[in-house]
């Protein structure tokens, strides 16, 4: 099987190479009036048409510039450069040609603007749509600004994240979400809690990939979310402080500073931030009961309030060791401490819905988030046709802790307390994860390029709970509720991916072999339980481009989604004596077939349509005991989840100040199965908008409003309510684009409020819960150093080359 495979990847590149030529190229240079050269000067190639930025680069230190594999068609040049006036060249054409096309040297003329105070400002709309991938810009947000990622994902098109924390794509759960390409291996909670300790002002922009390749994890069945964290290229020393304020029912105050040191050879960055605050929700939970003819209502209401400290921290080098060689290393920090205090007040109801009993549980929670992160990185460019080793060192560290404090008080009908109970309940845990990466890349025929690669990873999981009741002065450790959790992951993966082009043809072939080794040992009662499989996963993409305007996209790719830890405790994990949930040591991974197809006309409107099967799907299933009145989660394996729905993205140049951004998705997700509670056929269509509307205006002021819309969808065995949110901002720059003070109101009509039903078997029961969603925050920034001066970005691939926008044209 595996000489059939070799043969078949070899006979075919030998029949792609004949038939495959390669599309001309074009070369020029860029000098000023003393006839020397202008180096690093930004030029960018547009469609002659409609001005769409179809190549972008730098000029080398001799002035030089060159574009490879450029589509036949008319096209324009723009050269924009610190300290010369802006250039455009007349249209030309470009044909098929065995040799690069050279076009006649461009003379800059001198600007007579003062160098000093110059500056060109790199803009980029808030979200870009690629073909694979669609880029939310943070930086250039004023809605997002002093938000947090969690917000910033919340108004991001196609991204749903419910009130657990679980973050979606299109209807789909199960996303892989990174940190500057590194997979954060953390559970949903955990995960949720990282991203709602981390500020806008640590981002530059988040990449949403719903089909990635055989050169990403295979891990996501519902594509990739990769947050890219700020790094400037500016040459010297350069800098920024940032802070805000926000107020809403309760206010929260952050600050930080960023700095950034950048020779030919060096760059030292760093940056630190801090961020207090205080916040609330209000939760409400009816549950009824069914038993011998009657029904029971549990009637809960809950106010959670507490307050945060945040603190992160990021520092790291590159280092160029020549034209070939370069090496990064990036320590990364969080630290984060929370307090609050719960009371969760229960009225038990009869049929008659009159109160029989209560009870209210205060809990106390004092909780600490901590990580540490370091990677190391080594690129060895072999030769000047494209050849590449990658090294990638990453080791993490993530230090948990939630200490619990429950007191709940037991009332009859005369609302006279009977029963008092008091426990503790402590739930350290720590994650290490090391992993190691080698990627290569080799060029074939000019038109075509193979990458593969290797990489282990290792994580390890240590979760020790301990519940005490007090009786009295007298503390009983509660072994029914105590457990200490151990577990054990390795994942060994390689892959090979094929990419080639040929006129309007282009192409990508990968596949990925992963082998999951894992072993989890539940050391109270002394289970234990080991996995070891092995899974490839291909992928295949195809692109033809009719004309300039009109292009079409077929891709294909298999996914996995393994079980979290904490998915695999069988511990219970109680909010209160009636509640609870509960893993599942039985569960299987499930796997994911995405097929897309996707029209793209002007290079800016999309639609995909898009249809998944997910195998063995992962599903939170709820459970309730109507003797014992109590109800639990947990999540439990379906025969099949399947996806299907069309995509549309709608950017709108309104005027020369005014674009709007625009996606609409309209999907149906189909749950299908048997579970321990019996069958499972939910089936439902529906759709989620997301406006960004960005208006720039004279002076240095723009004005932005965003908003969503998401209609009632099916959520595993829950129906989940429409939600919308419309939220606004204004910017003023001032001091040369130096210092911009920026104002944003959130929620501006107080309707990001989550509600939803379940009615399946025995279980009737509905939730709603709400928070300070609704608040306005002040954010002032400054930038200081040099600025907007590019030296050569080593680091920099196609995707940060495909939309160049220089400042305010």
């Amino acid at each position: 099987m595996k000489n059939f495979i070799f043969f078949t990847i070899i006979l075919s590149t030998s029949f792609t190479n004949s038939l495959f030529a390669k599309l001309p190229g074009i070369k020029g240079s860029i000098k000023n009036a003393q006839n020397t050269p202008v180096e690093f000067a930004n030029v960018v190639l547009v469609m002659a048409n409609d001005s769409a930025i179809v190549k972008a680069g730098l000029t080398e230190t001799d002035g030089t510039y060159l574009f490879e594999n450029i589509p036949l068609g008319q096209y324009k040049l723009l050269v924009v450069q610190l300290g010369y006036q802006k250039f455009y060249s007349e249209a030309f054409e470009v044909k098929e040609s065995p040799q690069p096309i050279i076009l006649k040297e461009v003379v800059l003329e001198e600007s007579a603007i003062n160098l000093k105070e110059a500056t060109i400002t790199a803009k980029k709309p808030l979200i870009e749509h690629h073909i694979d991938k669609t880029v939310v810009n943070v930086e250039n947000s004023v809605v997002n600004a002093g938000a947090t990622a969690i917000e910033i994902l919340k108004r991001s098109p196609g991204v749903i994240v419910d009130n657990e924390g679980n973050i979606g794509l299109s209807g789909k759960s199960g996303v892989n979400v990174m940190i500057d390409g590194k997979p954060t291996y953390l559970s949903a909670k955990d995960l949720y809690e990282m991203l709602k300790n981390m500020n806008s002002d640590q981002l530059s922009r988040i990449d949403i990939i719903t089909n990635p390749s055989a050169k990403y994890d295979a891990a996501g069945n519902s594509g990739i979310i990769d947050i890219r964290l700020r790094k400037r290229q500016d040459v010297g020393l350069n800098g920024s402080i940032n802070g805000s304020y926000g107020q809403g029912s309760y206010p929260d105050a952050s600050g930080g500073i960023n700095l950034n040191y950048r020779k030919e050879k060096f760059n030292l960055f760093g940056g630190y931030d801090y961020t207090k605050g205080y916040y609330y929700t209000k939760t409400k939970l009816a549950r009824r009961f069914f038993s011998d003819g009657s029904n029971t209502l549990f009637d809960q209401s809950t106010f959670n309030k507490g307050n945060y400290t945040n603190q992160n921290f990021k520092g790291g080098i590159d280092y160029y060791i020549g034209k070939k060689h370069s090496f990064s290393a990036v320590l990364r920090g969080n630290f984060n401490s929370n307090y609050d205090s719960t009371t969760s007040t229960t009225l038990i109801k009869n049929t008659s819905e009159i109160v029989d009993s209560s009870y209210i549980t205060d809990n106390i929670n004092n909780s600490k988030w901590n990580s540490l992160t370091g990677t190391l990185n080594y690129q060895f460019k072999i030769d000047s046709l494209g050849r590449e080793l990658t090294v990638d060192f990453d080791k993490a560290k993530y230090d948990n802790g939630n200490d619990f404090v429950f007191r709940t008080n037991y009332y009859d009908y005369n609302n006279t307390v009977v029963k008092t109970e008091y426990a503790t309940n402590d739930q350290p845990a720590t994650i290490d994860i090391n992993s190691v990466k080698l990627d290569y890349t080799q060029p074939w025929k000019k038109t075509m390029k193979i990458d593969a690669g290797l990489k282990s990873s290792f994580v390890t999981t240590d979760n020790d709970v301990r519940y005490v009741n007090y009786y009295g002065n007298e503390a009983v450790l509660d072994t029914g509720k105590t457990n200490h959790f151990n577990y054990k992951e390795n994942i060994n993966a390689a892959y090979i991916n094929w990419t080639g082009e040929h006129k309007k043809v282009g192409f990508e072939i990968g596949l990925r072999g992963e082998q999951t080794i894992a072993d989890g040992e539940q050391v109270v009662n002394n289970e234990t339980f080991s996995r070891n499989y092995f899974q490839l996963f291909p992928s295949a993409f195809l692109n033809y481009k009719f004309t300039e305007k009109h292009m079409t996209r077929l891709s294909y790719s298999r996914r996995i989604d393994r079980p979290g830890y904490q998915q695999l405790n069988p511990f219970r994990y109680f909010l209160d004596p009636y509640t609870y949930q509960q893993g599942n040591p039985n569960l299987q991974p499930q796997i994911t077939d995405n097929y897309e197809a996707s029209y793209t006309f002007k290079q800016l409107y999309t639609i995909t349509f898009n249809f998944s099967h997910t195998s063995d799907a992962m599903t939170q299933i709820t459970k309730q005991n109507d003797s014992t009145h109590t109800t639990f989660i947990t999540t439990e394996n379906l025969n099949s989840k399947d996806n299907y729905g069309v995509n549309i993205n709608l950017p709108i140049h309104v005027t020369e100040w005014w674009t709007s951004s625009n996606n609409i998705s309209i999907f149906n997700n189909t749950y299908q199965g048997v579970s321990s509670v019996g069958n499972i056929d939910q089936s439902l269509t529906s759709y989620f908008i997301n406006s960004v509307n960005s208006l720039e205006m004279k002076k240095g002021w723009s004005f932005e409003v965003s908003g969503y819309y998401q209609s009632k969808m099916v959520w595993g065995t829950w129906l989940v309510n429409p939600q919308w949110s419309v939220s606004a901002g204004i910017s003023k720059m001032l001091l040369n684009d130096r210092l911009q003070i920026r104002v944003n109101l959130n929620d501006i009509f107080f309707t990001q409020q989550e509600n939803s039903t379940i009615k399946y078997q025995n279980i009737d029961a509905t939730f709603s819960q709400m928070y300070d969603s609704q608040f306005v925050r002040f954010h002032v920034s400054y930038s200081f150093g040099k600025r907007n001066i590019k030296t050569k970005n080593h680091s920099r691939g196609p995707e940060e080359e495909k939309r160049i926008n220089f400042g305010r044209q």
